[in-house]
């Protein structure tokens, strides 16, 4: 059985865009590795350091899921920081997920978003800017993302990042701020953004996502999904702020680790 046959089991909905955009790209492990009809399974990521729970895996699985997990959060960790592996849990299933894992992981609620209303335009950029979109990854554009500091650098480095679309906010020539699809499904993406330290609050993340959106509407007919932590206040504000609306809630199960 191949991972896109095990997409077919899930519903197209925001709350499983990760679980079934992993499946599609193929760029994943499933655990166990041929998952019966009902019975739940851990996808995990072979780009980013994370995990997708359908249904409630066995123990088994779930430990072989997150196996060597320390090391590759901290493999995307910079220097002094912390790095982190998540296992994005359905609520019913946490407790008994949880209960699996060393007692170095912690749970944290996530907050799924879909759009309200209509796929903003472009509009225009903020004063300062100029909004490139790389419609086939920033590599095939050009785009210089060599100034990035770590752990970004390490995310944006990828091969499977600097293919994807991206929009960036580019202030007196260099990359300043980004949005870009991590996943996607039939007929939704997941939105990515980040914006360097020093032009923050200037609105540049906001112009990328509304750049990108535009975009993956009209060429590929796909609506975007905002996944936010609980905790995390500013991306909160911000998925309302772009007409987002809460839909679904999960659960992150999270390692951290400090290089």
């Amino acid at each position: 059985m191949e991972p896109r046959d095990l997409a077919t089991r899930l519903p197209d909905e925001p709350r499983c865009v990760d679980l079934r955009g992993l499946l599609l790209s193929g760029r994943c492990r499933v655990f166990p590795e041929w998952p019966q009809e009902g019975e739940g399974f851990v996808v995990r990521s072979n780009d980013f350091p994370y995990a997708a729970v359908a249904g409630t895996p066995t123990a088994a699985a779930v430990r072989a899921a997150v196996e060597g997990a320390d090391a590759a959060a901290t493999a995307w960790a910079g220097e002094g920081s912390e790095g982190e592996w998540h296992v994005l849990v359905p609520p019913e299933a946490a407790d008994a997920v949880h209960a699996v894992l060393p007692v170095e992981w912690s749970r944290r609620g996530v907050v799924i978003h879909a759009l309200a209303g209509d796929v903003p335009t472009a509009g225009e950029a903020p004063d300062g800017a100029e909004i490139r979109l790389a419609p086939q990854g920033y590599t095939a554009a050009g785009f210089d993302l060599s100034h990035l500091p770590s752990p970004l650098a390490t995310e944006y480095a990828g091969e499977h990042v600097s293919r994807r679309p991206l929009a960036a906010a580019f202030v007196d020539g260099r990359a300043a701020a980004f949005c870009y699809a991590p996943i996607s499904t039939e007929s939704l993406w997941d939105v990515a953004v980040d914006t360097l330290a020093p032009y923050r609050r200037r609105g540049l993340a906001a112009a990328c996502y509304r750049a990108l959106a535009a975009h993956l509407a009209a060429e590929r007919g796909l609506a975007p999904v905002w996944g936010a932590l609980t905790e995390n206040r500013a991306s909160l504000r911000l998925a309302g702020k772009l007409g987002f609306e809460p839909v679904a809630e999960l659960t992150s199960i999270v390692l951290k680790t400090t290089r």
